[in-house]
């Protein structure tokens, strides 16, 4: 006789994503750090994220879980990153890949699967101008 698997050995066919502007506030990630449960979610975009003074977004636990991605040009532009993506590395890195995207407000990955591919694009766009979009 065949059992049933367990709630907690089930494989989740959504794909849970968690969206947030931090304002660049460090009481804002820690919180977000808190409760983005890996078991839960499958990726963060997030806008005007915390960074540290060496311009990298980080905590003890962070990379346990999650891969962090900054767009590209992101070590030599410039220009403050507005946007980050957090990927659970649950997800193999054979399965997506980021897409160059030459902006510090602009980026995206590509995920592949059984469902075929599809892009997320994670997108600050100031509320003083509209040239993110140009």
């Amino acid at each position: 006789m065949q059992q049933e698997p367990t709630a907690q050995h089930q494989q989740r066919s959504d794909f849970r994503i968690w969206q947030q502007n931090l304002r660049k506030s460090s009481n804002a990630w820690e919180h977000l750090l808190k409760n983005l449960n890996p078991d839960k979610f499958d990726m963060a975009c997030i806008q005007e994220p915390f960074l540290n003074p060496v311009n990298l977004a980080n905590a003890s636990s962070l990379r346990r879980y999650w891969d962090v991605i900054y767009p590209t040009g992101h070590h030599t532009n410039q220009n403050r990153t507005q946007v980050i993506m957090l990927i659970n590395k649950k997800i193999s890195k054979n399965r997506w890949h980021a897409i160059p995207i030459q902006s510090t407000n602009v980026m995206a990955i590509e995920l592949v699967g059984d469902f075929g591919k599809v892009r997320f694009y994670n997108i600050y766009n100031p509320c003083d101008h509209d040239g993110t979009l140009h």
